[in-house]
């Protein structure tokens, strides 16, 4: 068992060391959630400005196409006249594009190709929308080819296009790196790279969500970019090659169906608060170091005097009075502690010195002094039972000597009265012989009464569950024209869908001939045919009437042969209520007669113990006399013993 210095010392630096580590998690808490809060405002703007960027570059871009698709000159052109070309080359090179260019309806460009298999020349005809082609290689670069339509009444008339190197995409998430492990990328509508500052990795075609289905350790990358191409705005975290990421993205706004996001690395952003922890680890140490002393000394002030304390009670506890109790010259609880000990050990040997002394007189039979000493606290008790003891006894020891005499003098009476029992006991038992006789005929009188009412008792169950069977049957007789009423209703409602069909029916037989007297002659077959229709649903709304009004009929008579046999049912219920009631009274009638027969039996066995009591009287009589002189012998013998005791 531990003592109480250990647990205070252990109190003392337990408490030190939770306070400690909870300052330290708390400000490692708060340390990272601000640089959370630090990288979630600054990564979200960032990625923000970075897509508004290239939508206003692409948007550029879009604006030169879409002014040329409008213009007359490639409206009217073939892809490839010469008066196109000053015109093409001007736009490219106002506006960066690599080269322009302008197809027809069939998709023969400027270049003396065809390009109508083309899957951007396909979409772009399709919507009759501005479309960019996925990033291609030409040859020389990785490029994107954009498409806008000439539409010309309504129609698709060709397209007018323009190439753009893809390095700008490059050149701009190079700028947005934050920290030396980060990098921004650009995704395109089907999650492949298209703007990274490592142009390998564009030019491969870097597709995470595609390297997902075979290599699990990349999920969490896709899982972002796949949040990415449907044009999510948020911020998400994976592991990539060891090094947990953070990553704001934001979707590309114009007719490129683009994402960019901005990767940063916790590791670096969070080497401070490594820092951070490593300090508070220290500080920790250090105080805990500091409070053991302190704790050292605390425990031995307060467990010293405890300790004292204990060894005294535990004296205290064999029964030692005599012992001093330990001295304590401190001021806090520990100097009230012996104090409280030592009155304690005062007052308990004034009460055990006071206890032995009234004891020690009792013993010797002498009860002519009083107790009249005063006890504290849950002493009281033994007080009261102290001087209950003395009043107890020297009220008992005065009433057994007055009894003594009592007994002395009655037990000549006793003797005398025993004579006269003893005669009346004879006479007593001539008569309870003759009471026992005419017991038993009352008894063998009652045993068959009581098998005449149980007979009778049987009879009266057996009409009882007879009457029951015929409830029942009236029961299902009722529930059974309670289902009749119910399938006549049904039929009524039948009818009554029926009579709607043929009203129906003879409106568009009437509708018919109508139409067929518009037709003239080449409509006669059909008024027959719809006469003959009107004919058979007047026909059929005629049987439908009469078939309601018997089904009526057959429901009024259902309803009257039901309410028969409700108040049949209600006749019989009261029937089978009165016949419980008879089955009830005749148990009870059976009950009371054997119950009868029981107690004759019991008075028949009660006279027999009677006629035995009066035998023992008569003999008991006897020997009373004898016991008498006895007792007034003893009583001469308790008076001398009560003497020796001193009684006021």
């Amino acid at each position: 068992m531990k003592s109480i210095k250990s647990k205070i010392q252990i109190s003392m630096l337990s408490v030190v060391l939770i306070g400690s580590v909870l300052i330290g998690v708390i400000t490692a808490l708060l340390n990272a959630n601000g640089i959370d809060s630090i990288m979630t405002k600054t990564v979200g703007p960032a990625t923000q400005m970075a897509a508004d960027a290239v939508e206003w570059r692409m948007d550029h871009y879009w604006t030169a196409l879409q002014e040329a698709a409008a213009s007359d000159i490639f409206r009217e052109s073939d892809p490839t006249a010469s008066e196109l070309i000053p015109v093409r080359d001007d736009i490219a090179q106002r506006n960066g594009f690599l080269y322009t260019g302008k197809m027809d309806a069939n998709g023969f460009s400027s270049t003396g190709y065809s390009y109508a298999e083309e899957d951007y020349f396909k979409q772009c005809k399709e919507t009759m929308q501005p479309y960019i082609s996925d990033i291609m290689n030409d040859g020389q670069q990785m490029i994107f080819l954009l498409e806008v339509p000439i539409i010309v009444d309504g129609r698709f008339d060709g397209a007018v296009y323009g190439g753009i190197s893809a390095d700008f995409l490059s050149d701009i998430v190079v700028n947005l790196a934050m920290g030396e492990d980060g990098v921004a990328y650009v995704l395109d509508g089907k999650g492949n790279v298209i703007g990274h500052r490592e142009s390998s990795i564009v030019e491969e075609g870097s597709n995470m969500i595609e390297a997902a289905k075979t290599d699990p350790s990349v999920a969490d990358v896709a899982a972002v970019n796949q949040r990415m191409i449907q044009r999510e705005t948020g911020f998400g975290s994976y592991n990539f090659y060891g090094d947990n990421k953070f990553v704001g993205f934001a979707p590309i706004g114009g007719n490129q169906n683009w994402s960019i996001a901005i990767e940063t690395s916790q590791r670096e952003f969070k080497s401070t608060l490594d820092q951070s922890l490593l300090l508070t680890i220290l500080v920790v140490v250090l105080v805990v170091i500091a409070t053991f002393p302190v704790a050292v000394k605390v425990g031995r002030s307060i467990s010293g005097p405890i300790r004292a304390c204990v060894a005294r009670l535990e004296k205290l506890s064999d029964g030692d009075l005599q012992t001093p109790t330990p001295v304590v010259k401190s001021r806090d609880e520990t100097a009230k502690l012996a104090k409280a000990l030592e009155e304690t050990v005062f007052r308990l040997n004034d009460v055990v010195q006071d206890v032995s002394r009234h004891l020690g007189k009792m013993a010797q039979g002498d009860f002519c002094e009083a107790i009249a000493s005063t006890y504290y606290g849950d002493f009281t008790a033994i007080e009261k039972s102290m001087k209950s003891i003395h009043h107890s006894l020297k009220d008992t020891l005065l009433q057994i000597s007055h009894s003594a005499e009592t007994v002395a003098t009655s037990a000549s009476q006793v003797s005398n009265g025993a004579q006269s029992l003893s005669q009346g006991a004879t006479e007593q038992a001539s008569a309870v012989q003759e009471l026992s006789a005419t017991a038993s005929n009352i008894a063998e009188n009652a045993r068959q009464t009581a098998a005449a009412a149980e007979e009778a008792g049987r009879f009266v169950n057996q009409a009882g569950e007879q009457l029951g069977v015929s409830v029942a049957h009236v029961k299902e007789l009722n529930t059974a024209m309670e289902k009749i009423s119910n399938s006549s209703a049904e039929i009524s409602k039948i009818i009554d869908t029926i009579e709607n069909i043929a009203f129906q029916t003879n409106i568009l037989a009437l509708n018919a001939a109508v139409e067929a007297a518009r037709a003239g002659s080449a409509g006669k077959g059909f008024a027959v045919v719809s006469d003959e229709v009107r004919s058979l649903a007047s026909k059929s709304d005629e049987a439908a009437k009469a078939t309601k009004e018997l089904i009526e009929g057959s429901i009024a008579a259902v309803m009257e042969g039901s309410q028969a046999v409700n108040n049949v049912t209600e006749s019989l219920d009261q029937t089978s209520s009165i016949a419980e009631n008879v089955t009830a009274k005749m148990t009870a009638v059976v009950t009371a007669v054997e119950s009868q027969t029981v107690s004759i039996s019991q008075v028949t066995e009660g006279i027999d113990q009677i006629s035995s009591v009066v035998q023992n009287t008569s003999a008991t009589s006897e020997q009373s006399a004898a016991t008498s002189q006895e007792l007034s012998n003893q009583s001469s013998l308790m008076n001398d013993l009560v003497r020796k005791f001193r009684l006021n």
